[in-house]
């Protein structure tokens, strides 16, 4: 019972200390125990010396020899087992002064535990996030244009599995693979999100991300499976936080010894279709995006490179800079799966039907809803700088600070070809009483980038040709839950211009349209 007692009040302990969020107060409560804990073995001690001097007493009396009853509770109270050698690692982490060094020996007694539990997963480990949110969106009605009023309510569960498969040298992984499971209605690619509504209809869980990776070496990722865009940053630009390519990542990354400094190379190419048309036959909807009959029909490709540099600069502030530059091969394709009726609608993925083609349109096409854009290509060059604090501490709570900045070009559209990002981010909401604020600025151009990729929630009825702002203001409120609230405002950029064949699905004109996100997220 002691044993127990002490291995409880002392994980709880070490849990605490090697928290890097624990306060001064939670500091004072941890030495507070510690102290007591110290007693509390002290009385054990001596009560183990008396029982010790008694046997002693007994058993040169010959009154009673010790006997095998004896011995274990000698065993039981003996402190060896509870306080076995402190590990190097956990001084290093949490020093001590030398009198509670004893205290905090019981670690290795945790880590042996917790052994125990990862042994019984087989070295798999779990997480997930669950995500509840209102959303709302309001547009006034103007010529032209109809208004908009929504509201709803919204779900996204995810569920990760991640485990390494082989070492070398012992400590290093050589492999590992993840496989993400996720709430994900089959007509929509770029979200997540599941409604409040139909009726009694339960709503699938699709497998989100599956990948392996490789490590060759210290320096060198290779990475083969379904994953995110290898230069996604979830900033919500160029790439909608929810998704996900099949293809491959070749990573290389140099460290110096100095000051952080890092550069990393790293290249991309994903399977964007497979199309399965080696001819194609009279009345294709491939004719109707310039392919002749006949012809071979081939894969849509992505490809993407860049390399990315970062340094320390002093003891808290840090940045990094990247260049990358990206290419769709084949773009029209996607497009093409945008249109009603002449879609992909008999998915391989799925495997059925699918009711609704491609969604998330915006880019400037050659006729009204066209299938062909009217950009010839997307060969996009794409900066950004990102300068990071590491933060400030004000009553208890670190308010770190991060300022970033993105811009792009496409290199194959003549007009309305750029794009462009700014914001900062003060606070964290990593524990009860956190708050941060952010502040972006977006203009993302009718033939910047693929409409069909990119963020569907400052981008809302078209991805693309538009500018808006958003406002997030979010609170912590445990070290396991927070309180996100995001105003979106947006408004059209480009109008029709039908002397240039120049057509996009949302003009300029419409009222400002206003959405709002509240949401509670919770991660495991």
């Amino acid at each position: 019972m002691n044993r127990l007692l002490f291995g409880f009040l002392i994980a709880g302990t070490l849990a605490l200390a090697a928290d890097p969020d624990s306060t001064p107060g939670e500091m004072a409560t941890l030495k507070a125990l510690l102290a007591q804990q110290q007693q509390q073995i002290d009385q054990l001690r001596q009560t183990l010396q008396e029982q010790s001097r008694l046997l002693e007493v007994l058993a040169s009396r010959g009154d009673a020899k010790p006997s095998s009853p004896s011995r274990g509770i000698g065993e039981i109270a003996s402190t060896t087992p509870i306080l076995p050698p402190l590990p190097a690692v956990t001084t290093a982490v949490v020093p001590l002064p030398a009198t509670q060094a004893a205290v905090a020996a019981p670690s290795d007694a945790v880590q042996k535990a917790i052994d125990a539990i990862n042994a019984n997963l087989r070295g798999f480990r779990l997480s997930g996030d669950l995500r509840f949110r209102t959303d709302i969106q309001v547009r006034e009605s103007s010529p032209g244009f109809a208004p908009v009023q929504r509201a709803r309510e919204r779900y996204r569960f995810r569920f990760n599995v991640d485990k390494d498969l082989f070492y070398k040298d012992g400590d290093r992984a050589m492999a590992s693979f993840h496989v993400q499971l996720a709430t994900d209605p089959f007509n929509n690619p770029s979200t997540m999100d599941t409604d409040f509504s139909g009726i009694s209809t339960r709503a699938p869980i699709s497998i989100n991300e599956a990948y392996m990776d490789f490590r060759p070496t210290k320096s060198i990722t290779l990475r083969a499976g379904r994953t995110a865009e290898l230069f996604a940053d979830n900033r919500q630009f160029i790439y909608d936080d929810d998704i996900r390519f099949n293809g491959f990542h070749e990573t290389y990354r140099w460290t110096g010894k100095k000051a952080g400094l890092f550069v990393q190379v790293a290249a991309a190419q994903y399977i964007l279709t497979d199309p399965n048309t080696p001819i194609i036959p009279a009345g294709s909807p491939f004719l109707l995006i310039g392919y002749a009959q006949g012809q071979r029909v081939p894969s849509a490709g992505l490809f993407d490179q860049g390399i990315t540099v970062g340094s320390n600069i002093g003891k808290k502030w840090s940045h990094n800079e990247t260049f990358n530059f990206f290419a769709v091969r084949d773009p029209n394709q996607i497009q093409l799966a945008s249109i009603n009726g002449a879609g992909f609608t008999n998915s391989s993925i799925v495997g059925a039907v699918l009711t609704g083609n491609l969604p998330e349109t915006g880019n400037a096409t050659t006729t009204a809803n066209g299938p062909v854009y009217f950009a010839e290509g997307f060969e996009v060059m794409r900066g950004a700088f990102n300068l990071n604090y590491s933060g400030r501490m004000f009553r208890g709570h670190n308010y770190p600070f991060q300022l970033f900045l993105q811009g792009t070009h496409n290199t194959k559209a003549s007009i309305e070809n750029n794009g462009f990002m700014g914001g900062f981010a003060f606070g964290q909401t990593a524990r009860l009483g956190d708050m941060q604020f952010q502040y972006q600025y977006f203009r993302k151009e009718a033939n910047s980038f693929v409409s069909q990729f990119t963020d569907d929630d400052i981008g809302s009825g078209s991805g693309v040709n538009l500018k808006g702002h958003e406002i997030r203001v979010n609170f912590g409120l445990t070290r396991f839950l927070a309180w996100e609230n995001r105003l979106y405002i947006q408004n059209g950029i480009a109008v029709n211009n039908p002397t240039i064949n120049f057509f996009v699905p949302l003009q300029q004109g419409y009222r400002t349209q206003y959405r709002v996100h509240s949401q509670f997220v919770f991660t495991f």
